[in-house]
């Protein structure tokens, strides 16, 4: 009987560190995000870019293979140099579009986000509330482990 509850207490763990693994990671990448894209936005210099071209990644998903789409976008900073911003993101078709809003820094216009609400704040927003359930669970485990352990330290006495 003590093996199992060897391997409960085992699997309690490894399910709490997991939660608060993930949740903290996406909790940090989130506010990672904010604070660059709201730094940029603020400070940085606001410009039109071009897509230019498309990276294609192709993923098998059952029999048939679906095709992505990453752009290419060249934007110009206020000496008329020319700037390339390999986008992070992909989808399953290009864009309508080819005009698109840059935000760069002024010291160093290579550092570069593309513009609008999607892409500056919605996607961090997803992250970070995907992420606190997660969080959330990992920090019950952990609060109930903690009363359990001094419950437990109590009763003994």
């Amino acid at each position: 009987m003590k093996n199992n509850s060897f391997w409960v207490s085992f699997f309690f763990l490894v399910c709490m560190l997991l939660f608060l693994g993930f949740g903290g990671k996406g909790l940090y990448y989130s506010l990672e995000k904010f604070y660059k894209h709201t730094s940029l936005v603020l400070s940085g210099v606001k410009t039109e870019g071009h897509i230019t071209s498309y990276t294609e990644s192709r993923k098998q998903e059952k029999n048939k293979y679906k095709r992505f789409y990453s752009p290419i976008i060249s934007y110009y900073d206020t000496a008329n140099r020319s700037y390339t911003l390999y986008a992070d993101y992909s989808s399953n078709s290009k864009e309508w579009s080819n005009e698109v809003t840059i935000y760069y820094d002024k010291a160093a216009p290579s550092k570069a986000i593309r513009g609008g609400l999607w892409y500056l704040w919605f996607s961090p927003f997803i992250v970070l509330c995907l992420s606190l359930i997660p969080l959330g669970l990992g920090i019950y485990l952990l609060k109930y482990s903690i009363r359990n352990m001094m419950g437990e330290k109590y009763n003994r006495i």
